[in-house]
Formats: structure tokens, sequence, C-alpha cells
């Protein structure tokens, strides 16, 4: 099947329009060294190892100004409604050997390798930086490695 040159400057239209429709993490969320902004003033109290507290303290204020919605990328969505039945236990789309979290395994989770930036396909996340702190990461992969309970 051959795809015509027109066809093909309207895919790249659209790919454009749905990168630049995010604008990048921008770190939205997140503090100038990385950690969440309102950690320790929320009522929620500070970020623990638990999906809640990863929630309410990185997805939704730091990952849902891209990852939410239709236009999600590889249809990611980190909104509180959506982000566990979304990342446990289901193959990534950019590496679908991995899990994007899987259960017990944080080192073999894509969502730390997109964390971390040891990623095999596409940026590190939040898109743009500034990037969690390690404290962060590692009550993230903790949460994952204690089984990923919801």
């Amino acid at each position: 099947m051959r795809i015509s040159k027109r066809i093909w400057g309207a895919l790249g239209t659209v790919a454009v329009v749905v990168v630049a429709g995010c604008g990048g993490g921008g770190g939205e969320g997140l503090d100038g060294n990385g950690r969440p902004l309102g950690e320790g003033d929320d009522p929620s109290g500070p970020m623990t190892a638990s999906f809640r507290s990863i929630q309410s303290h990185v997805f939704t204020p730091a990952c849902t100004a891209c990852h939410a919605g239709a236009a999600a990328p590889r249809g990611l969505r980190l909104d509180a409604g959506n982000s566990y039945v979304m990342l446990v236990g289901v193959n990534s789309g950019g590496v679908p050997a991995l899990k994007r979290v899987a259960p017990g395994d944080a080192a073999n989770s894509y969502l730390i390798h997109k964390l971390e930036g040891h990623q095999a396909v596409g940026a590190r996340m939040p898109l743009g930086g500034p990037f969690l702190d390690a404290q962060t990461v590692n009550l993230i992969r903790q949460w994952i490695n204690n089984g990923a309970q919801p």
C-alpha cells in the first residue's frame, strides 16, 4: 500500500499539534528541586509510598498537564480516575515488552525508566523537567516493589 505525500504531510501536522498541545511538563506541580509543590502543606500529609499519595503529590500536579484526556501521550491518562488501571500490569506503549508498572519489580517498570531517564524510547519525564528528585522516585519505586497496591 502506498501512502501519498498529502497524507504523510497531514500525519506530520497532527503529530506536531499533539506534541505541541502538551507544551511539555514545564515542571508544573514541582519546585526547583523536583519536589512536589505543597508537600508538607497538603492536608493529606507528606508523600508516602502509597498509590493515593503518589497520585496526589506527583501524578495529579506534575503529570496531568499532558497525561489527561483523549490526547494523552500513548493513551496514558494519569488523572485520579484512570491512572491506576492505565499503569499497573499494562504493557508500555514505548517498549511493549515492559509493563508500565510491574508490581513487585520497579527495576523493570517502564515508569521508573521514564522518571530516571534511562528509557529506551522518548524523553525523560516530566517532559522538559524539572525532574523528580531521588527521594520522590524512591517512594514510587518502593510502592512498585511493595506490589503496586491501589
